[in-house]
């Protein structure tokens, strides 16, 4: 009798264990004001170390609900999904608490920083708090849809080091916290593999494709060789979860070889 309720209470912890690990949860950096979702794979344990995608919302800011697709298309694969709260995408909608969680305060010392720092601090002070609290790798995998991608680019010429890859998706680009003059020059950004995915399905969005023809120019004038584009033809104007991060188990695979 004791053996088998032995065995009921390893089932259960275990079961217990795996949900947990898959649920979304809403955190605050420990060093920056900036909040995140964070999901973590089946089967994790802080005694090995997990690949890490960063997922940026569009203008949409309906950051819950990415997340939770991202999640969801991760299925087996290993990714720690983080999805941050970020605001330099659209300026619509900023101290609205129906789509922020950010107090008074908060929003106040954004405006004395400027979004670009916050942002941009906000992002490296979480990517380094996934390294210790769930040992995530320190370099990450990143995308973002439409207006995800300003925080995107932002990274890509600015801390090319952090990352493995980035997948923009339909995504914008304005020169949002981006100085051309200060793009970085670290030899990580030589072949960083960026791929940009599109929709195959409805009309052409032409200001997307012009921004898309003008930030590769600019990457490849400033020495980023390995870039890339995929159009998916069964697919529409979407943030495309399962192309991404299969894209991004593909690199995984690789370098893990």
């Amino acid at each position: 009798m004791n053996t088998t309720k032995s065995l009921v209470l390893i089932i259960l912890a275990a079961f217990s264990t795996s949900v947990c690990a898959q649920e979304l949860n809403l955190m605050k950096a420990e060093n920056h004001p900036m909040q995140y979702y964070v999901s973590l794979p089946q089967g994790w344990t802080k005694a090995k170390q997990w690949p890490v995608v960063v997922v940026l919302e569009s203008a949409s800011k309906e950051y819950k609900k990415n997340a939770e697709l991202f999640a969801t298309a991760r299925g087996q694969m290993p990714f720690i999904m983080v999805a941050p709260i970020n605001t330099n995408n659209g300026s619509q909608g900023r101290r609205d608490p129906s789509l922020f969680p950010y107090s008074n305060e908060t929003w106040d010392y954004m405006e004395k920083v400027g979004d670009c720092t916050f942002n941009n601090e906000g992002l490296q002070s979480i990517i380094k708090e996934v390294t210790v609290k769930y040992n995530g790798e320190p370099r990450v995998y990143i995308t973002g849809f439409e207006a995800g991608a300003h925080a995107l680019w932002s990274i890509v010429f600015n801390y090319p080091e952090l990352l493995y890859a980035a997948a923009p998706v339909a995504g914008n680009y304005r020169g949002r916290c981006v100085e051309p003059s200060k793009i970085s020059k670290d030899p990580s950004r030589v072949n960083l593999p960026i791929r940009s995915f599109k929709g195959g399905k409805g009309a052409p969005i032409s200001p997307l494709i012009e921004q898309w023809k003008e930030v590769k120019q600019i990457a490849e004038s400033n020495g980023y060789k390995n870039i890339s584009e995929q159009e998916v033809s069964e697919k529409n104007h979407e943030p495309m979860p399962a192309e991404v991060l299969s894209y991004f188990q593909e690199l995984l695979t690789t370098r893990k070889k």
